[in-house]
């Protein structure tokens, strides 16, 4: 399978890429990436270092410079191409896949990401004849420590106080590299476990949407009787959300409480703009919820690039993935786990609500969350599928979504796994359970 995914490069290291391809992706980048200063940060993966080298090694042979700012989270890559005005920047990371998996993610000046319409499929493109390249001119590796910029800019977006007791789990990942002076001034409130960087992360896996994954954060909150928890992934650019009896919150009803903050608490914060974008597979009950507010809603497809270039183009001021990513106009139309935990804090202090009362708010339809199957040939699948659904109102926004009065549902295939993805909304359970086993049984013909 193709290291090439729909928005980055990710793959077993050094099964699928290594470092020779590495080095060959440092060299072409500067036709997609021009300038002469380009931002490279890395998770704590072990293959990491290697991957920093060789990268580093083909952009200097193309003369451009590196700017090496060592363990960071995603997001402060983000941060410090739009900060610092470099041309472009290089995240390794393999983001929530297992232990032995490594990857690429691309930002452009301006912190615009790189996809398949902006120069990705070129990338791949060029890599195919590069063979043996000639040496043009020497670059330079140049460290910057960017922690104290970063963490006065997080410190902006901070809740001026916090009454609850919270617990943090980084998951052993790059955001622990940080999150001590991130939360320095709030030590009494806050619970950190597997707070150092770990790249074979240790204690559980770096995907935290994987339920055996948050076993240990369910735990700490009862132990410690807090009032909410925070599961980070292995990069720290989403966040998933765990009430104080251990449950998780659908992410989807994050997007619907930041719009409490952009409509109720602080509208001064979206300068008078109404846009939210929100994620196709997210509960009806959440687009309801926010255009109560106020909130014009745009649906959205699913992945980072495709997420910030709609909202760029239509200057939404916030957009919610169910994947557990919340993306800000004021983060450089960016996703920030940071940003998300301070303004869900912020809402439940401020407001004086709880996660309790969102949930039952949100609880007018029975969603299936997202379901996930290894598939033979997931388009033959989603043909059937289609054949069998053909009365209802389809559209192909990303994947297709599949429109009735009372229910709807989306096939799509993953962008970065070869999973076919089902998500179902129906008006109850039993009508919930129904579909979904209907839909099942179509997919199961092309299960592996």
């Amino acid at each position: 399978m193709s290291i090439f995914k729909a928005n980055d490069i990710r793959g077993l290291y050094p099964q699928d890429w290594d470092k020779d391809m590495a080095e060959s992706i440092g060299y072409v980048l500067p036709d997609i990436m021009p300038g002469q200063h380009i931002v490279i940060g890395r998770d704590g993966r072990d293959s990491s270092v290697e991957i920093l080298h060789y990268l580093s090694k083909g952009l200097n042979n193309r003369g451009v410079n590196i700017i090496d700012i060592g363990v960071v989270d995603t997001p402060a890559v983000y941060f410090a191409v739009g900060y610092y005005g470099y041309d472009g920047a290089v995240m390794i990371t393999a983001s929530h896949n297992p232990v032995g998996y490594n990857g690429l993610k691309f930002t452009g000046k301006n912190a615009v990401p790189i996809n398949s319409e902006n120069g990705f499929d070129v990338l791949e493109s060029k890599l195919k004849s590069v063979v043996k390249y000639q040496i043009k001119k020497h670059g330079k590796i140049l460290k910057k420590d960017i922690t104290h910029e970063y963490i006065n800019y997080l410190n902006g977006f901070k809740p001026k106080s916090s009454r609850l007791k919270t617990v943090y789990d980084c998951s052993n990942g790059s955001i622990a590299n940080t999150i001590h002076y991130v939360l320095k001034d709030t030590k009494n409130n806050s619970i950190l476990i597997n707070d150092s960087v770990k790249g074979n992360f240790p204690n559980h896996g770096p995907n935290p949407t994987l339920t055996e994954n948050l076993h240990q954060l369910k735990e700490k909150i009862k132990k410690e009787r807090a009032d909410i928890g925070f599961c980070f992934d292995g990069d720290g650019d989403r966040v998933v959300v765990v009430n104080l009896d251990g449950e998780v919150v659908s992410p989807d009803l994050i997007t619907a409480l930041l719009g409490l903050y952009y409509f109720r608490l602080h509208p001064e914060d979206r300068q008078g703009d109404m846009k939210v974008l929100v994620d196709i597979r997210s509960s009806k009950a959440v687009v309801e919820f926010l255009e109560e507010l106020g909130a014009e809603v745009i649906s959205c497809p699913v992945g980072h690039s495709k997420i910030k270039k709609q909202m760029r183009s239509v200057d939404a001021v916030f957009a919610g993935e169910l994947t557990g990513h919340y993306y800000f106009r004021e983060n450089y139309y960016s996703d920030s786990a940071w940003i998300s935990v301070f303004r869900i804090l912020e809402v439940l202090s401020e407001l004086d609500i709880t996660l309790d009362d969102l949930q039952s708010r949100m609880s007018v339809y029975s969603h299936s969350g997202e379901l996930n199957f290894s598939v033979t040939d997931s388009r033959k699948a989603i043909e059937t599928i289609t054949e069998k659904y053909f009365d209802a109102v389809i559209s192909n926004l990303d994947g297709y979504r599949f429109d009735y009065p009372d229910w709807w549902f989306i096939v799509r295939e993953s962008g970065t796994e070869p999973l076919l993805r089902l998500v179902v909304e129906a008006a109850n359970k039993v009508m919930l359970k129904e579909k979904v086993d209907k839909i099942k049984e179509i997919i199961m013909k092309y299960s592996l």
